[in-house]
């Protein structure tokens, strides 16, 4: 059973990684169809942030795992 706690890291995690999916399947391209470069610029920065901090939340539920 997780704690509340852990269950939240489980969620964030989905969250983040399906918001970093949009981004990389969807929001850049449309920018750059768009031909918005700020827009694709902002979407690529926010990308990046995601997956930083995505990687961070993994380590932690890794761990959950060697519980």
């Amino acid at each position: 059973m997780l704690s509340n706690c852990d269950y939240n890291k489980v969620k964030l995690l989905h969250e983040l990684s399906s918001i970093s999916g949009f981004l990389k399947k969807h929001a850049k391209k449309d920018a750059k169809s768009a031909k918005h470069a700020g827009c694709a610029k902002f979407c690529a920065a926010l990308e990046k942030d995601l997956e930083k901090h995505i990687a961070q939340i993994q380590k932690h539920v890794h761990k959950l795992g060697k519980k």
